[in-house]
């Protein structure tokens, strides 16, 4: 998201980095994006919350400059957390559109299909395991290894 240099003023290094990331993104980075900025936005909210409550204390005005500064800061990140949900919606947006161009889902629920969705038995409705072999070879193996392991507790 691009900043101003009026806004680059207002915050410090840490969360200028924070706003200043730009895309294209993946699902992990919004995510941790998202969390970060929501945590931010949250603070300053309460951070101006308690200034109004000491100014009303102290007598003085309710919009003092360091309240305009905090709320300055915090409409600052909730238009950067609007920026990046929208990110990650167009990017799930994208991800149904080619997960249905495939087949892989059902384009009206964006659910995964049929086919692949894991299948439950008829008899008693629960997901069927796959099948297991036991190969020769890994019967032997761990047969010595079981054979090496009681060896060494005697």
């Amino acid at each position: 998201m691009r900043i101003s240099s009026a806004q680059a003023a207002l915050l410090n290094e840490r969360e200028r980095q924070l706003l200043d990331t730009r895309g294209p993104y993946e699902v992990k980075q919004l995510v941790t994006l998202i969390r970060r900025t929501r945590e931010l936005r949250d603070k300053q909210r309460d951070l101006a919350q308690r200034h109004r409550i000491a100014a009303t204390g102290r007598s003085q005005s309710k919009e003092s400059a360091v309240v305009a500064r905090t709320r300055q800061k915090e409409q600052l990140f909730d238009k950067a957390l609007q920026h990046y949900q929208t990110q990650l919606e167009k990017l799930d947006r994208e991800c149904t559109a080619a997960m249905s161009e495939l087949g892989l889902c059902n384009p009206e629920t964006g659910k995964a299909s049929r086919a692949t969705a894991p299948r439950k038995t008829a008899a008693t409705g629960k997901k069927a395991a796959p099948a297991k072999r036991a190969t020769a070879a890994k019967n032997r193996a761990s047969g010595k290894a079981q054979a090496r392991v009681q060896a060494a507790f005697r």
